[in-house]
Protein backbone atom coordinates (compact mmCIF):
# COMPACT_ATOMS: atom_id res chain seq x y z
CA UNK A 1 0.00 0.00 0.00
CA UNK A 2 1.29 3.47 -0.81
CA UNK A 3 0.44 6.31 0.87
CA UNK A 4 -1.40 9.26 -1.08
CA UNK A 5 2.15 11.59 -0.19
CA UNK A 6 4.23 9.53 -1.70
CA UNK A 7 2.04 8.45 -4.74
CA UNK A 8 1.72 12.37 -5.22
CA UNK A 9 5.82 12.91 -4.96
CA UNK A 10 5.62 9.85 -7.59
CA UNK A 11 3.62 11.66 -9.83
CA UNK A 12 5.23 15.06 -9.47
CA UNK A 13 8.59 13.49 -10.54
CA UNK A 14 7.67 12.01 -13.05
CA UNK A 15 6.04 15.04 -14.81
CA UNK A 16 9.22 16.80 -14.14
CA UNK A 17 10.97 14.08 -15.93
CA UNK A 18 8.67 14.47 -18.87
CA UNK A 19 8.99 18.12 -18.78
CA UNK A 20 11.22 20.56 -20.86
CA UNK A 21 13.22 22.07 -18.08
CA UNK A 22 14.40 18.65 -17.40
CA UNK A 23 14.52 17.41 -21.28
CA UNK A 24 18.07 17.88 -21.22
CA UNK A 25 19.15 15.60 -18.26
CA UNK A 26 16.72 12.95 -19.43
CA UNK A 27 19.06 12.60 -22.45
CA UNK A 28 22.18 12.93 -20.33
CA UNK A 29 20.97 10.38 -17.87
CA UNK A 30 20.05 7.68 -20.65
CA UNK A 31 23.82 8.12 -21.81
CA UNK A 32 25.05 6.93 -18.20
CA UNK A 33 23.30 3.66 -18.56
CA UNK A 34 21.57 3.48 -15.27
CA UNK A 35 19.14 0.51 -14.45
CA UNK A 36 16.86 2.67 -13.17
CA UNK A 37 14.64 5.11 -14.94
CA UNK A 38 15.33 8.90 -14.67
CA UNK A 39 11.61 9.53 -13.71
CA UNK A 40 12.86 7.23 -10.65
CA UNK A 41 16.46 9.21 -10.58
CA UNK A 42 14.47 12.44 -9.92
CA UNK A 43 11.78 11.15 -7.18
CA UNK A 44 15.30 9.87 -5.24
CA UNK A 45 16.39 13.24 -5.64
CA UNK A 46 12.69 15.23 -4.65
CA UNK A 47 13.21 13.38 -1.51
CA UNK A 48 16.76 14.44 -0.80
CA UNK A 49 15.81 17.74 -1.29
CA UNK A 50 12.91 17.51 0.99
CA UNK A 51 15.13 15.50 3.44
CA UNK A 52 17.52 18.40 3.58
CA UNK A 53 15.25 21.09 3.36
CA UNK A 54 14.29 19.65 6.91
CA UNK A 55 17.14 19.19 8.57
CA UNK A 56 18.27 22.87 7.70
CA UNK A 57 15.43 24.46 8.82
CA UNK A 58 15.06 22.18 11.93
CA UNK A 59 18.94 22.83 12.54
CA UNK A 60 18.52 26.56 11.92
CA UNK A 61 15.14 26.27 14.18
CA UNK A 62 17.07 24.89 17.09
CA UNK A 63 19.70 27.54 17.45
CA UNK A 64 16.99 30.26 16.90
CA UNK A 65 15.29 29.02 20.10
CA UNK A 66 18.44 28.28 22.07
CA UNK A 67 19.05 32.10 21.64
CA UNK A 68 15.68 32.67 22.67
CA UNK A 69 15.83 30.38 25.71
CA UNK A 70 18.76 32.36 26.53
CA UNK A 71 17.40 35.86 26.64
CA UNK A 72 17.40 37.03 22.76
CA UNK A 73 14.20 37.83 20.97
CA UNK A 74 12.94 36.34 17.90
CA UNK A 75 11.22 38.92 15.63
CA UNK A 76 8.06 37.53 13.15
CA UNK A 77 10.41 37.90 10.26
CA UNK A 78 13.15 35.56 11.69
CA UNK A 79 10.86 33.01 11.29
CA UNK A 80 11.10 32.89 7.98
CA UNK A 81 15.37 32.26 7.91
CA UNK A 82 14.74 28.73 8.48
CA UNK A 83 12.48 28.47 5.83
CA UNK A 84 14.49 30.26 3.23
CA UNK A 85 17.64 28.39 4.36
CA UNK A 86 15.91 24.89 4.04
CA UNK A 87 14.69 26.10 0.40
CA UNK A 88 18.22 27.35 -0.76
CA UNK A 89 20.12 23.79 0.29
CA UNK A 90 17.11 21.94 -0.98
CA UNK A 91 17.24 23.57 -4.57
CA UNK A 92 20.90 23.23 -4.17
CA UNK A 93 21.17 18.98 -3.57
CA UNK A 94 18.75 18.76 -6.23
CA UNK A 95 20.98 20.81 -8.57
CA UNK A 96 24.20 18.42 -7.50
CA UNK A 97 22.12 15.23 -8.67
CA UNK A 98 21.23 16.98 -11.63
CA UNK A 99 24.77 17.89 -12.18
CA UNK A 100 26.13 14.10 -11.34
CA UNK A 101 23.87 13.44 -14.56
CA UNK A 102 26.49 15.64 -16.56
CA UNK A 103 29.53 15.39 -14.80
CA UNK A 104 28.72 11.29 -15.18
CA UNK A 105 27.97 11.28 -18.75
CA UNK A 106 31.12 13.31 -19.37
CA UNK A 107 33.07 11.04 -17.79
CA UNK A 108 32.10 8.08 -19.29
CA UNK A 109 32.53 9.45 -22.85
CA UNK A 110 36.28 10.17 -21.88
CA UNK A 111 37.01 6.73 -20.78
CA UNK A 112 35.46 5.41 -24.43
CA UNK A 113 37.25 7.97 -26.30
CA UNK A 114 40.44 6.90 -24.45
CA UNK A 115 39.81 3.21 -24.87
CA UNK A 116 38.05 3.12 -28.03
CA UNK A 117 41.60 2.73 -30.26
CA UNK A 118 41.94 -0.94 -28.19
CA UNK A 119 38.03 -1.98 -29.12
CA UNK A 120 38.76 -0.60 -32.37
CA UNK A 121 42.02 -2.87 -32.83
CA UNK A 122 39.69 -5.84 -31.84
CA UNK A 123 37.47 -5.26 -33.96
CA UNK A 124 39.66 -4.86 -37.05
CA UNK A 125 41.39 -8.44 -36.21
CA UNK A 126 38.02 -10.07 -35.80
CA UNK A 127 36.60 -8.54 -39.24
CA UNK A 128 40.40 -10.44 -41.00
CA UNK A 129 38.99 -13.56 -39.85
CA UNK A 130 35.25 -12.62 -41.18
CA UNK A 131 33.23 -12.65 -37.43
CA UNK A 132 30.11 -11.48 -37.57
CA UNK A 133 29.24 -8.16 -36.43
CA UNK A 134 26.89 -9.22 -33.62
CA UNK A 135 29.76 -11.57 -32.29
CA UNK A 136 32.15 -8.24 -32.12
CA UNK A 137 29.55 -6.65 -29.77
CA UNK A 138 29.43 -9.88 -27.98
CA UNK A 139 33.11 -10.36 -27.57
CA UNK A 140 33.56 -6.57 -26.41
CA UNK A 141 30.69 -6.82 -24.04
CA UNK A 142 32.40 -9.45 -22.30
CA UNK A 143 35.59 -7.49 -21.99
CA UNK A 144 34.76 -4.80 -19.63
CA UNK A 145 38.23 -5.86 -18.06
CA UNK A 146 40.41 -5.36 -21.06
CA UNK A 147 39.06 -2.40 -22.67
CA UNK A 148 36.42 -0.84 -20.01
CA UNK A 149 33.19 -1.73 -18.73
CA UNK A 150 31.58 1.60 -20.57
CA UNK A 151 32.89 -0.17 -23.94
CA UNK A 152 31.54 -2.84 -22.86
CA UNK A 153 28.22 -1.51 -21.69
CA UNK A 154 27.88 0.27 -24.99
CA UNK A 155 28.24 -2.40 -26.89
CA UNK A 156 25.98 -5.00 -24.92
CA UNK A 157 23.68 -1.80 -25.60
CA UNK A 158 23.48 -1.97 -29.15
CA UNK A 159 23.45 -6.02 -28.91
CA UNK A 160 20.58 -5.78 -27.17
CA UNK A 161 19.02 -4.02 -29.91
CA UNK A 162 19.53 -6.32 -32.38
CA UNK A 163 19.03 -9.54 -30.42
CA UNK A 164 16.18 -8.35 -27.88
CA UNK A 165 14.51 -5.58 -29.58
CA UNK A 166 14.40 -7.04 -32.83
CA UNK A 167 16.01 -4.22 -34.48
CA UNK A 168 17.98 -4.86 -37.62
CA UNK A 169 21.82 -4.06 -37.26
CA UNK A 170 21.74 -0.60 -39.26
CA UNK A 171 18.34 0.61 -36.93
CA UNK A 172 20.12 -0.51 -33.88
CA UNK A 173 23.63 0.85 -34.76
CA UNK A 174 22.05 4.32 -35.12
CA UNK A 175 20.17 4.32 -31.91
CA UNK A 176 23.05 3.06 -30.07
CA UNK A 177 25.10 5.51 -31.46
CA UNK A 178 22.26 8.37 -30.79
CA UNK A 179 22.25 7.81 -27.05
CA UNK A 180 26.10 7.27 -26.49
CA UNK A 181 28.26 9.76 -24.38
CA UNK A 182 31.70 9.22 -26.77
CA UNK A 183 31.95 11.02 -30.02
CA UNK A 184 34.56 8.65 -31.08
CA UNK A 185 31.98 5.89 -30.45
CA UNK A 186 29.14 7.55 -31.71
CA UNK A 187 31.56 8.07 -35.55
CA UNK A 188 32.60 4.39 -35.24
CA UNK A 189 28.96 3.06 -35.30
CA UNK A 190 28.07 5.30 -38.07
CA UNK A 191 30.87 4.47 -40.19
CA UNK A 192 29.62 0.76 -39.57
CA UNK A 193 25.88 1.32 -39.82
CA UNK A 194 26.89 3.06 -43.58
CA UNK A 195 29.36 -0.08 -44.45
CA UNK A 196 26.28 -1.97 -43.65
CA UNK A 197 24.05 0.37 -45.71
CA UNK A 198 26.04 0.24 -48.88
CA UNK A 199 27.34 -3.26 -48.66
CA UNK A 200 30.93 -1.77 -48.24
CA UNK A 201 33.91 -3.65 -46.58
CA UNK A 202 33.91 -3.93 -43.03
CA UNK A 203 37.52 -4.65 -42.72
CA UNK A 204 38.58 -1.55 -44.84
CA UNK A 205 36.30 0.66 -42.82
CA UNK A 206 38.07 -0.43 -39.20
CA UNK A 207 41.29 -0.29 -41.00
CA UNK A 208 41.40 2.95 -41.59
CA UNK A 209 39.07 4.41 -38.57
CA UNK A 210 42.34 2.19 -36.57
CA UNK A 211 44.73 4.52 -38.43
CA UNK A 212 43.04 7.81 -37.67
CA UNK A 213 42.43 7.05 -34.01
CA UNK A 214 46.42 6.14 -33.81
CA UNK A 215 47.41 9.80 -35.29
CA UNK A 216 45.40 10.75 -32.88
CA UNK A 217 46.27 9.04 -29.67
CA UNK A 218 49.56 9.55 -30.36
CA UNK A 219 49.25 13.87 -30.98
CA UNK A 220 47.17 12.89 -27.11
CA UNK A 221 50.09 11.32 -25.39
CA UNK A 222 52.57 14.16 -26.51
CA UNK A 223 50.30 16.85 -25.70
CA UNK A 224 49.90 14.75 -22.16
CA UNK A 225 53.48 14.07 -21.81
CA UNK A 226 53.88 17.90 -22.14
CA UNK A 227 51.49 18.51 -19.83
CA UNK A 228 53.17 16.31 -17.22
CA UNK A 229 56.46 18.10 -17.70
CA UNK A 230 55.08 21.38 -16.84
CA UNK A 231 52.97 20.07 -13.61
CA UNK A 232 56.33 18.54 -12.80
CA UNK A 233 58.01 22.13 -13.06
CA UNK A 234 54.97 23.71 -11.38
CA UNK A 235 55.12 21.38 -8.53
CA UNK A 236 58.71 21.73 -7.85
CA UNK A 237 58.36 25.35 -7.37
CA UNK A 238 55.69 25.43 -5.84
CA UNK A 239 55.42 22.57 -3.04
CA UNK A 240 59.23 21.86 -3.06
CA UNK A 241 60.06 25.11 -2.34
CA UNK A 242 56.97 25.70 -0.18
CA UNK A 243 58.38 22.71 2.07
CA UNK A 244 62.01 24.32 1.92
CA UNK A 245 60.30 27.45 3.04
CA UNK A 246 58.29 26.16 5.95
CA UNK A 247 61.59 24.24 7.01
CA UNK A 248 63.65 27.78 7.15
CA UNK A 249 60.43 29.69 9.00
CA UNK A 250 60.66 26.80 11.41
CA UNK A 251 64.13 26.88 12.28
CA UNK A 252 63.78 31.17 12.50
CA UNK A 253 61.07 30.45 14.97
CA UNK A 254 63.11 27.89 16.95
CA UNK A 255 65.82 30.28 16.87
CA UNK A 256 63.92 32.81 18.17
CA UNK A 257 62.04 31.39 21.00
CA UNK A 258 58.63 31.33 19.47
CA UNK A 259 58.41 28.07 18.71
CA UNK A 260 59.61 24.42 19.72
CA UNK A 261 59.99 21.40 18.28
CA UNK A 262 59.44 20.63 14.61
CA UNK A 263 55.18 21.50 14.01
CA UNK A 264 55.67 23.61 10.92
CA UNK A 265 57.60 20.62 9.43
CA UNK A 266 55.02 18.10 10.20
CA UNK A 267 52.51 20.15 9.02
CA UNK A 268 53.91 20.43 5.72
CA UNK A 269 54.63 16.70 5.47
CA UNK A 270 51.08 15.83 6.55
CA UNK A 271 49.50 18.41 4.89
CA UNK A 272 51.16 20.60 2.65
CA UNK A 273 52.85 17.77 0.11
CA UNK A 274 50.25 15.21 -0.06
CA UNK A 275 47.46 17.87 -0.76
CA UNK A 276 49.58 18.99 -3.59
CA UNK A 277 50.59 15.90 -4.83
CA UNK A 278 46.74 14.78 -4.64
CA UNK A 279 45.95 18.15 -6.50
CA UNK A 280 48.33 17.48 -9.16
CA UNK A 281 47.08 13.63 -9.69
CA UNK A 282 43.57 14.57 -10.28
CA UNK A 283 44.76 17.62 -12.76
CA UNK A 284 46.36 14.80 -14.98
CA UNK A 285 44.03 12.39 -14.62
CA UNK A 286 41.37 14.51 -15.76
CA UNK A 287 43.60 15.44 -18.72
CA UNK A 288 43.73 11.94 -19.79
CA UNK A 289 41.75 9.69 -18.29
CA UNK A 290 43.00 6.49 -19.53
CA UNK A 291 46.52 7.32 -17.46
CA UNK A 292 47.09 5.85 -14.19
CA UNK A 293 49.04 8.20 -12.77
Amino acid sequence: MEYPEIAAVRHLAASASRSGLLESYAAKYEQCRHDEDFASYVYCSEILAAVTFSVTAAAIGVVMLSGLYAGGTISWTDVAYPVVAGLVVAAATFYLRLYAISSLRNYRGALIDANAIHAVGLMLAMAGYNVPLKRMLLNLSNLDGVYGKDIALESAYALSLIEEDGMDVISALRLAQSTSPSAVWQELLIGIAAVYNSGGSLHEYLQGRYAALADKKALEVRRYNEKVQGMSSVYLSVVGIAAIFIAIINLVFNMAGMLTGNVLVWIDALAVVPAGSFMVIKILHSAYPEARP
